[in-house]
């Protein structure tokens, strides 16, 4: 527009002075040519700056792809971890009753043994020369040989609790082995996770002004409002003024959607690919634990060299198998990846059951209709999770609010679609700005160490600005446990 009216004002200047001092013709027409030239210019800068940022946008896709698989195999890792430590705590305490056990039968075993002992180092005349009756005799050699027998059963039994105390000691360094496993491979999903995300913030430099912007404006509605509930309104109203913005985006969004069939239909077709090649490799996995199963029988049967030997055989089966099952778990996460991409942009409404749990952990606090009416605790739900857990979008959404907000501490707060609102707190970082589009199962931010308080997050979900209860939304396999 601008080169147009340089344009037009050369050639009124032009025909201006033509009249006053009759100047050729061939001087317009060299700016006009000049101006001609410029414009190209301009245009094939255009088309350069869009194809960057075209191939920047789906360089990001792609990567916001890997981080909801990296954060996923983070979760399952800390379940698993969960898990194993549990048992480990169960193993302990049976191992625990076990010796307490064994003590008290050696102590008994130990004053029975010492009684005989005496007895038979009395001879035969010493036993009639007693001043006891000839009955109370034969009652004591009576009663001395029914005892024999059960201390006989009684060492058996006693043999059996040392093998099944070394068999559980054993089983207690395997049970130390695999947790050793899992926390080397959950830190290294956090580490691929924490560099994922550095490689994210390289390509979204180019976006810095426009959420520098954003996050201004939300700053500012954040000090204006006196509340959580005006803050809430201030952002609604925000939201309603950028649906009318982008009502002029409706044509390329109907491409976008077309679009999105076709990758939805591919996610399926990857599902089903990846679900199969999940399935042969269980079934490996299965075989090979059982052919494991039958060599520690025969191993046991062995002498203890010819056991070590089978026990180093059956860790390198192992090693392999669990390889060969990562490596079907790490399609698999893909696979769940790209559908949870394809899959999640529908309605929030049609999605009620199937929204992801924002962290693993127990549900230790419900939701609480009586407190939405009060004003009071309770208007979500608390999840006690692991030090330094993962937390993650739990749909598709656009980040509103990610900054301090009072009594809440790291608030964070995504908008979806039909007037839902999901508020996370209780985070000791955001790894989320403010206008960043998520996907459901995207990294958000990172929850505290232990220093004596396991770690909370406190989870809401408003429509329309109100508390609603957002278990029955969740999806309840994502999470361990819900208590009260």
């Amino acid at each position: 527009m601008r080169l147009c009216l340089g344009l037009i004002a050369c050639l009124v200047l032009w025909a201006g002075t033509g009249s006053a001092e009759d100047s050729p013709v061939a001087e317009p027409m060299a700016r006009l040519k000049e101006l001609e030239h410029l414009l190209d210019q301009s245009r094939a800068e255009q088309d350069v700056i869009s194809r960057k940022t075209q191939a920047i946008t789906e360089e990001t896709d792609k990567i916001r792809v890997q981080m909801v698989a990296a954060a996923n195999a983070a979760q399952e890792n800390e379940d698993l971890l969960s898990s194993l430590e549990a048992q480990m705590e169960e193993l302990t305490a049976t191992e625990k009753a076990k010796t307490e056990a064994l003590k008290r039968r050696s102590g008994q075993m130990t004053g029975v043994l010492t009684a005989l002992q005496r007895l038979a180092w009395r001879p035969t005349e010493a036993l009639l020369a007693q001043p006891q009756s000839p009955a109370d005799t034969v009652r004591s050699a009576i009663l001395l040989r029914a005892a024999v027998p059960q201390i006989i059963s009684s060492a058996e039994t006693l043999k059996g609790d040392i093998a099944s105390l070394a068999t559980l000691r054993a089983e207690m360094g395997q049970q130390r082995e695999r947790i050793q496993v899992t926390t080397a491979a959950m830190e290294t999903e956090h580490q691929q996770l924490k560099a994922l995300y550095e490689r994210k913030a390289q390509f979204q430099d180019a976006a810095i002004a426009a959420q520098n912007a954003a996050e201004s404006r939300v700053a500012q509605l954040a000090a204006e409002a006196q509340d959580l509930r005006e803050l809430m309104q201030r952002i609604e109203a925000d939201r309603q003024r950028r649906e009318a913005e982008a009502e002029a985006k409706a044509a390329a969004e109907k491409a976008a959607r077309e679009a999105e069939i076709a990758a939805r239909r591919a996610a399926e077709e990857a599902e089903a690919v990846a679900a199969k090649a999940k399935q042969e490799a269980d079934q490996a996995a299965l075989k090979a634990a059982s052919e494991q199963k039958e060599r520690e029988r025969l191993a046991a049967e062995a002498a203890k060299e010819t056991e070590r030997r089978a026990q180093a055989e059956a860790k390198e089966k192992e090693a392999a198998a669990q390889k060969a099952a990562r490596a079907a778990q790490s399609a698999s996460r893909e696979a769940d990846a790209t559908r949870l991409q394809s899959q999640s942009r529908d309605s929030f409404e049609k999605a009620k059951g199937k929204i992801l749990f924002p962290a693993r952990g127990k549900v230790v606090e419900q939701f609480s209709l009586a407190a939405v009416e009060s004003g009071g605790k309770n208007r979500g739900i608390t999840i006690q999770t692991r030090p330094s857990a993962q937390v993650v979008a739990p749909y598709d959404g656009q980040v509103v609010f990610a900054e301090s907000f009072r009594g809440y501490g790291l608030l964070l707060i995504i908008e979806h679609s039909d007037g839902y609102h999901t508020l996370i707190a209780g985070m000791t970082r955001i790894d989320a700005a403010v206008g960043q589009k998520l996907l459901a199962g995207e990294p958000v931010g990172v929850m505290g160490i232990d220093d004596g308080a396991k770690p909370a997050l406190y989870v809401e979900l408003r429509h329309n600005g109100q508390p609603i209860n957002p278990l029955p939304w969740l999806s309840a396999h994502t999470s361990l446990k819900v208590h009260g």
